[in-house]
C-alpha cells in the first residue's frame, strides 16, 4: 500500500512541476495577473475600498475569465499520456489507475492553489495597499474565505478540464469541449437566460423589465450556473455573467467583504451556496475517476 500511495505522490509532484515550466501556464497567469492588478489599481485609485464599498469589478473578472485558466490546466493532463503511449509504459510497473489519475488530479489542484494564492494577492493585495485601508483580523479572516472560495470555484472547471481529457481522443478536442463549456457557463450564459426567460413568459423584449414572471424566472435559471453560487458569496449579486439581467441584490449580506454583518450572518444567508460549490467539485471529481478507470486506454 505505501508504495502505491508513494507512486501517487511522485505523479503529483511531476505534473506540478511540468505545470511550474510549462510556457504556457507561465503565459496565462502573467496575463491574468496584469489584468487584475490593472483593475484593481484603477479601482484604487478610484476610491475603491473593498470592506465598504464591496469587490464586484474584480470578482467580475475572476469568476469569468479564471475559470478559462483552470481549464487550461487540466484539458490535456491524462490525454497527453494516453496519446504518447506513456500512460501504458507506466502502467506496466508496480502503479494502479487509481494512483496515476489521482496523482495527476492532486499535481493540477495543487498547482491552482499557487494559482488563486497569486490571484487573490495581487487583487486585494493591490486595493488594501493603495487604497489604504486599516487591516485587522476580521478583515484577514475574510480574505482567507474569500480565497478558499475562489479555490472551490475554480476547481469545478479545473476538474471539468481534467473530465475532457478524460474522454476525449486527443487535446485539441479536449480543449474545444472545455472553451465550449467555458463560453456557455461564464460569458453568454446569462444573456441566453435572458432569451429563454423572455420567451417562455411570452414578454415583449423591449418591455421586460416590468415583467415580474420573467425577472423571477431569469432569476431561477441563473442557477444553473455555478457562477451564480459565486457570485452570491462573494459580492452579494445573483449573477455577474455578461448579457444578463440581474434583479439586484436582494439578499441582506452584500458578500463575504460586507463588515457590516458578522460571518454568522454571512453563513445564514448563503449556506446552501457553500454547500453546492463544495459538492460541484466533488461530483466531478467522482465521475472523472470513475471515468478513467472504466475506459479502455489503448484505444
Amino acid at each position: 500500500m505505501e508504495p502505491l500511495i508513494r507512486n501517487t505522490f511522485v505523479i503529483a509532484q511531476k505534473e506540478f512541476a511540468d505545470n511550474l515550466w510549462s510556457k504556457r501556464f507561465i503565459l496565462l497567469i502573467s496575463t491574468f495577473v496584469l489584468i487584475l492588478f490593472s483593475i484593481s489599481y484603477r479601482n484604487s485609485l478610484n476610491g475603491l475600498k473593498i470592506f465598504e464599498n464591496g469587490f464586484l469589478d474584480v470578482a467580475q473578472i475572476i469568476a469569468v475569465f479564471l475559470p478559462l485558466l483552470g481549464i487550461s490546466l487540466g484539458f490535456d493532463s491524462i490525454v497527453k499520456d494516453k496519446k504518447s503511449s506513456s500512460l501504458n509504459v507506466l502502467l506496466t510497473h508496480p502503479m494502479h489507475r487509481d494512483n496515476f489519475v489521482m496523482g495527476k488530479i492532486l499535481g493540477e489542484m495543487v498547482t491552482l492553489v499557487l494559482v488563486v494564492c497569486i490571484s487573490v494577492l495581487v487583487s486585494v493585495g493591490t486595493i488594501l495597499l493603495v487604497s489604504g485601508t486599516q487591516v485587522t483580523l476580521t478583515e484577514l479572516n475574510r480574505v482567507l474565505i474569500f480565497t478558499v472560495l475562489t479555490y472551490l470555484y475554480l476547481s469545478f472547471f479545473l476538474l471539468l478540464g481534467i473530465l475532457t481529457s478524460i474522454v476525449s481522443s486527443n487535446a485539441a478536442n479536449s480543449l474545444g469541449y472545455g472553451i465550449c463549456t467555458w463560453l456557455i457557463l461564464c460569458v453568454v450564459f446569462g444573456g441566453f437566460i435572458v432569451v429563454a426567460a423572455i420567451t417562455i413568459t411570452g414578454q415583449s423584449f423591449f418591455d421586460y423589465g416590468n415583467n415580474e414572471n420573467m425577472l423571477a424566472l431569469n432569476a431561477q435559471l441563473q442557477k444553473l450556473t455555478p457562477v451564480h453560487y459565486y457570485s452570491e458569496l462573494v459580492t452579494g449579486h445573483p449573477g455577474i455573467t455578461w448579457g444578463g439581467v440581474s434583479i439586484g441584490n436582494t439578499n441582506a449580506v452584500n458578500g463575504i467583504f460586507d463588515i457590516s454583518h458578522t460571518l454568522d450572518q454571512w453563513f445564514g444567508e448563503y449556506w446552501t451556496n457553500i454547500v453546492i460549490l463544495l459538492s460541484a467539485p466533488l461530483i466531478l471529481l467522482i465521475i472523472s475517476v470513475l471515468t478513467f478507470l472504466k475506459q479502455d486506454i489503448n484505444n
